[in-house]
């Protein structure tokens, strides 16, 4: 399995490139790749064509920051990253050019060791439709408070996207911009409570029904299981394995958990299942990008949901799209699911219709 590891997006700093600094806003700028500081339609502005530009000296955490941004047609990627740690750890907004008026023509998401999650996470609080202009500078601000945060474009009073929940921790951290595109006039104001405008929708926890935490093992090879019918002997044991809640819907971001890297793309997540009787019991689930399912050593699932692996329109979004029938016996059952990431979401979620003669034990 190929691994699309992009440090370029994930903000990692790599020592080949080019790195300088410029003065833009009041604000001094590390510029990493090819980034420039050019007067542009009577603007000077940081221009990100394949890099990134990091505000020095700021640590944000809650507040405004607004700015000017100019974008051309074609493919391509531009935002900000806030709340960075400087390590692939951030949260993200960025505008997808060539999906102007489409539902997904801006994204937020969290990337967690380097790895962005926007198969994990899209639609509404996370996306809206938008139709872009190109070759114009127009206004962006966002307002970021607490766990929620709010997004405007050139109309500075209505909320194009409202964010119900950011989902990283409410640390202060870097601020900084990636192109393709121009940016001027930054601002960045930190406070405490800004105001916040849009209609939040509240956070509610799962019912018992949805798993809500795991055994998650360290990371390995997918090539190791992907042809195995059989659980290898003591392959999973030899794993180190560390127990994490999800996310109140129930969603486990692996990205959290481990680093992602070439032969490094893959962990296992274990489930403890107590039945009181033999019995099939049908379990939902979603995946990205590549799982593959064990029960009792055996496997009996397995699937491929990679961006394009279908056709060129396919975008590997995760759901409660797959079910698989658990052959459980009387008493413990150990339901082992390989996922592999590949690149726009590492994860996994699962759920029962009821639990009606079973018990899961984590």
């Amino acid at each position: 399995m190929k691994t699309i590891f992009l440090l370029l997006f994930c903000g990692f700093s790599i020592s080949v490139w080019a790195q300088s600094t410029t003065n833009l806003s009041g604000i001094e700028w590390q510029l990493q790749g090819k980034v420039q500081s050019e007067n542009y339609k009577g603007r000077e502005c940081l221009r990100t064509d394949e890099g990134v530009a990091i505000a020095q000296d700021v640590n944000f955490k809650n507040g405004i920051i607004q700015f000017n941004m100019c974008i051309q047609t074609g493919r391509g990627f531009a935002g900000i990253r806030f709340r960075g740690d400087g390590a692939g750890n951030t949260e993200e907004f960025y505008i997808r050019k060539h999906q102007s008026g489409n539902p997904d023509a801006m994204q937020y998401t969290p990337v967690y060791n380097g790895n962005a999650g926007w198969q994990l996470y899209y639609g509404e609080g996370y996306g809206a439709i938008k139709k872009h202009v190109f070759d114009e500078w127009f206004s962006v601000k966002l307002v970021i408070s607490g766990k929620k945060g709010e997004v405007y474009i050139t109309d500075m009073e209505k909320p194009v996207l409202v964010i119900h929940e950011l989902k990283k921790n409410e640390k202060a951290g870097k601020v900084a911009f990636y192109g393709p595109a121009r940016f001027a006039d930054i601002k960045v104001t930190p406070m405490n409570s800004p105001e916040l405008k849009g209609a939040f929708n509240e956070i509610v926890k799962a019912g018992e029904e949805v798993i809500q935490s795991y055994q998650v093992s360290e990371v390995f090879d997918a090539e190791k299981l992907l042809n195995e019918n059989l659980m290898p002997a003591n392959f999973s044991n030899k794993l180190e394995y560390k127990k994490w809640e999800t996310e109140a819907d129930g969603l486990m971001n692996i990205s959290r958990t481990g680093v992602l890297g070439e032969k490094s793309n893959a962990v296992l997540l274990k489930i403890n299942i107590e039945s009181e009787t033999d019995r099939i019991k049908m379990m939902n689930f979603g995946f990205s990008d590549v799982a593959k399912i064990f029960v009792n050593g055996k496997a009996v699932w397995q699937g491929n949901d990679v961006y394009r692996s279908r056709d060129y329109r396919f975008l590997g979004t995760m759901g409660y799209f797959d079910s698989v029938y658990l052959d459980l016996k009387s008493g413990k059952n150990e339901v082992v699911v390989m996922v592999a990431e590949n690149f726009g979401g590492w994860g996994f979620k699962a759920r029962f219709e009821n639990m009606n003669g079973i018990k899961v034990n984590q």
